[in-house]
């Protein structure tokens, strides 16, 4: 797995523009009935002043369609217990109706940060290194901004490895391992076109980053890079229109499925003033679907008629 990169791309090469950057990802993993889960990342980046930057820049390390990543401060801006949630404060949002951009108040009445909404006229893509260049036009102004995107499709997919438990037959049947490798401006893994085009421009400093990995309260959490901080069950409720859930299906099954993986679990993990961010994590979950347990069902009834048709023949030449 190649790295992510985030850059800027200031305003005036000989101005000195703050690069202090703090990024909050999600990682998503929606059972839906099917072998394949429903995954997605979301990206929340809080810039310092940035009066004196032209673009943000994202590097992905895969050509993406431009469907898949998307401005989503539309699915909570407009819902207080959302926002609150996302940033673990409580927050007050102020718009004048006008504007893209949203001022975020404390209960003191205090300016905390402005977030700011995008539209497909702020995003340019372009490939580059065999993979995709995201530059984002940003608010310019002296206080904090703050941006969330979300981002989809084979990428997001191809951040785990699945493979199968060897310590038993039965366990390897109805359970896989799973490992997300996730990595942000990790220099020995970015190609050197790229890096050339960074040390150009202004590669920021990670103050603060945050990273939680959402999945059904059936998985387990059984290696990481360093101890989670914290752990909480997800209110469904409150996060239902925002995450986008796998849309309700009619037959009972999907119903049975859906009312026994139906609670989610948050991970937590944060680190301070980092150059780079590497996390890594091992989970273990169960993959009992009917269709596995079909095949082990049909199994069973062909070895069971195996050794009835051997004993009967053992039978009968004994006799």
């Amino acid at each position: 797995m190649k790295s992510i990169a985030i850059w800027y791309t200031p305003t005036n090469s000989e101005t000195n523009i703050s690069n202090k950057i703090e990024l909050h990802f999600n990682f998503w993993k929606i059972p839906n009935g099917s072998k394949v889960h429903h995954k997605f990342l979301d990206i929340g980046i809080k810039l310092e002043a940035t009066q004196y930057i032209e673009l943000l820049n994202i590097f992905l390390p895969v050509v993406i369609d431009n469907s898949d990543f998307e401005d989503i401060v539309s699915k909570f801006i407009d819902k207080p217990e959302l926002v609150n949630a996302i940033f673990n404060e409580n927050y007050k949002v102020l718009s004048d109706g006008t504007s893209k951009s949203y001022a975020i108040k404390n209960t003191k009445g205090e300016p905390v940060f402005t977030i700011y909404k995008t539209s497909t006229s702020d995003m340019g893509f372009r490939k580059f290194a065999n993979g995709t260049i995201i530059s984002i036009k940003i608010l310019k102004q002296e206080e904090k901004s703050y941006y969330r995107f979300r981002l989809k499709g084979d990428f997001v997919q191809s951040l785990s490895t699945i493979y199968k438990p060897t310590n038993a037959i039965l366990e390897s049947a109805f359970s896989e391992i799973e490992m997300i490798d996730f990595r942000i401006n990790e220099i020995r893994d970015l190609n050197q076109d790229l890096l050339e085009t960074i040390r150009k421009e202004v590669l920021p400093e990670i103050v603060k980053q945050h990273f939680f990995f959402i999945c059904s309260n059936e998985e387990e959490v059984i290696g990481n890079h360093q101890p989670f901080s914290s752990c909480r069950n997800l209110e469904n409720y409150r996060w239902d229109n925002y995450v986008d859930f796998p849309k309700e299906k009619s037959s009972k099954l999907w119903k049975l499925i859906k009312s026994k993986q139906n609670i989610y679990l948050a991970y937590h993990w944060k680190e301070e003033k980092k150059e780079s961010v590497s996390i890594l994590i091992k989970t273990k979950y169960e993959k009992n679907n009917w269709r596995t347990i079909g095949k082990y069902l049909l199994y069973g009834i062909i070895i069971a008629v195996l050794i009835e048709l051997f004993s009967n023949t053992l039978y009968d030449f004994l006799k």
